[in-house]
């Protein structure tokens, strides 16, 4: 058995790469555009796995092909991603909690058209305490969105599969995958609070896209810069509904955010492979520190500075398939209401709340600069 396998690797390895000799331990550029080094494959375990258990997928095999920086023999050698390292503190403070990217510094003129306090983020409902997953309440979240997609067997009723939050008046901040080849994205639904009642007291509207931006350095397969923006066909003209902040400018943008409590909300499965919630839930959740996200993750993902990672370490709550592209949030409390901020884009986990594995997120403050470039 693992003779043969050694043969179907050998094989898949000839057919998958292109020959050319390079030397081992150069640096070089991954196909997410990202830091590198060139190794033997049997040497680079996420690229290992990619090889080993997704081949079939045509997406997949394009990276391969794209990660190869030449051959030791007939062993193909890929640029295998470094996993870059954080600098954090556990303090909470705001001006403390900090982190050392360099892309974390502002441009002003560039990011004037993101919105601040007090024309974002707010919430006049009290903080949830949240035991577990838990139904929202009207008004909580103004800005949650549902990305409706054609459905063929009812064109009349979308398939709600992807979350988004309002982030000026007519643009959405979702996560990649949910438009990366999807023609049949074509609406977004915002205002409402359970998908399909009359009688919930919310105010929606369906209104049409006319946009998509997907990040330029989006990988369907690491899931890495797994972010894109949406343009409605209309801005929103509906009291109820407000758009959420981002955190632009300091001490947020700089803050990691470690053990916060963040809240996450969508329509998602309310179990692995389980139905979707037709009412909006709501959860809390600790941010962890990247280092234990990592391990979690080793030889699966990518976790870096472009990630963000939030979770119990005994599972039990997360984000679930249809939250995707949907906010992690935190909130500041002021003298009268709460300012909530979008610090993460629901990216992906193993199945569900699953124990030891935090739910990934793409980290917002990392992605300020190219939100700005894009709001047009």
């Amino acid at each position: 058995m693992v003779l043969y396998k050694y043969i179907v690797v050998s094989v898949t390895l000839v057919i998958f790469f292109n020959y050319s000799l390079a030397q081992e331990g150069r640096s070089c550029d991954t196909p997410d555009n990202t830091a590198g080094t060139c190794k033997n494959i049997k040497s680079c375990q996420i690229l290992l796995n990619l090889l080993l258990n997704q081949s079939n997928n045509p997406d997949v095999r394009s990276y391969l092909r794209r990660s190869t920086c030449g051959f030791q023999g007939n062993i193909p050698m890929v640029c295998c991603p470094q996993q870059a390292q954080r600098t954090t503190n556990n303090d909470l403070d705001d001006n403390e909690n900090t982190n050392t990217n360099t892309n974390t510094n502002t441009n002003t003129n560039q990011n004037s058209n993101i919105l601040r306090p007090p024309n974002c983020g707010f919430s006049n409902v009290p903080f949830p305490k949240v035991v577990g997953g838990i139904p929202a309440i009207l008004g909580e979240f103004p800005w949650i969105v549902a990305l409706g997609y054609r459905n063929q067997n009812n064109p009349n009723m979308p398939k709600w599969l992807c979350g988004g939050t309002l982030i000026t008046n007519q643009h959405i901040l979702t996560a990649g995958h949910c438009v990366h080849n999807r023609k049949d994205l074509y609406m977004a639904r915002v205002g409402d609070l359970d998908l399909y009642s009359e009688t919930d007291g919310a105010s929606p509207e369906n209104i049409a896209l006319v946009r998509a931006k997907i990040h330029e350095n989006y990988s369907p397969v690491t899931f890495t810069n797994d972010i894109a923006i949406l343009k409605l066909a209309r801005p929103v003209n509906n009291p109820t509904v407000t758009p959420i902040c981002l955190p632009v400018d300091e001490p947020q943008r700089s803050n990691t955010f470690l053990k916060y409590d963040g809240y996450v909300a969508g329509w998602g499965a309310i179990y692995f492979r389980g139905p979707s919630s037709s009412v909006l839930q709501l959860a809390a959740l600790p941010i962890i520190d990247n280092n234990k996200c990592k391990t979690a993750y080793e030889n699966k993902s990518i976790i870096d500075d472009r990630i963000i990672c939030a979770g119990y370490a005994t599972g039990g709550k997360d984000a679930c398939q249809g939250d995707s592209g949907g906010p992690l949030m935190y909130g500041k409390s002021q003298s009268d209401h709460n300012d909530f901020y979008q610090i993460g884009v629901v990216s992906y986990g193993f199945k569900c709340a699953e124990a030891g594995y935090p739910g990934v997120y793409t980290r917002v403050t990392n992605f300020i600069d190219w939100i700005g470039r894009n709001l047009d």
